[in-house]
């Protein structure tokens, strides 16, 4: 793929890393170009890159295996008993895809469960307009895919980009009041099964740390491969995965 315009990436100052103390993140960033967008992220995906608005992003640790970008394989993966357990029990839920367009009835799902969840986290403080930015600001084909019980209430919502062999999860949310019905882990498994039905080949998941409790659960969603040496494999150098 040749661009027709030079890719700059810049790297920002060293900032405490919000997993571990007494780790610094600093982070590879480029903008994406109005006119080739589609492409930059299709290629830049592939090498472990994240999108945040109009930025592609990577992070940079002095250990390169501190922080892996993580992808799921849907072609080959299966569901555990566990995780069809969660299927089944979330089947009376509708999912309806929407173009990137915020609303408040997202947003006061949205800060119940960062509150709750992440109270100590740089999203915690998030106003209605960082909620609608976040959502909304995007060159590339973003939606949010809500899901509502059978009263019509929302009970979820995840932020996804679509690309050319897969989807990336960008953020989701849901009821903690209804953790019990592991809401997160059902979209995931929705995701997969929307990506297998458009014939795609892969989930891509973020990052992936072994010191963060609350990146575990990607590894439960198996073919994972991770991007090490510059090349996707599958497993990792962690027992974890």
């Amino acid at each position: 793929m040749v661009f027709t315009k030079p890719q700059l990436f810049f790297t920002t100052p060293p900032a405490p890393c919000p997993y571990k103390e007494g780790e610094e993140e600093r982070k590879l960033v480029t903008e994406f170009s109005v006119d080739e967008a589609i492409q930059q992220y299709n290629l830049l995906i592939k090498a472990g890159f994240r999108r945040s608005h109009n930025y592609l992003y990577r992070p940079l640790y002095n250990n390169p295996d501190y922080c892996l970008s993580v992808r799921v394989r849907v072609d080959d993966f299966r569901m555990k008993k566990s995780q069809r357990r969660i299927w089944n029990k979330n089947q009376a839920l509708q999912a309806k895809a929407y173009k990137s367009v915020a609303t408040e009835e997202q947003f006061g799902l949205f800060r119940s469960y960062v509150q709750q969840r992440h109270g100590d986290g740089d999203m915690s403080d998030m106003s209605w307009n960082d909620y609608k930015d976040m959502v909304e600001t995007s060159p590339i084909d973003t939606e949010i895919i809500e899901f509502r019980a059978t009263d019509n209430s929302l009970v979820s919502a995840c932020l996804v980009d679509w690309v050319n062999d897969g989807v990336s999860a960008v953020y989701s949310f849901f009821d903690i009041h209804q953790s019990d019905k592991g809401l997160g882990s059902y979209m995931i498994l929705w995701l997969l099964d929307e990506a297998k039905r458009r014939k795609l080949h892969y989930l891509y998941l973020g990052y992936w740390i072994k010191e963060s409790q609350k990146m575990s659960y990607k590894s439960k969603f198996t073919p994972l491969e991770s991007f090490q040496g510059g090349v996707w494999i599958e497993g990792s150098l962690s027992p974890d995965f």
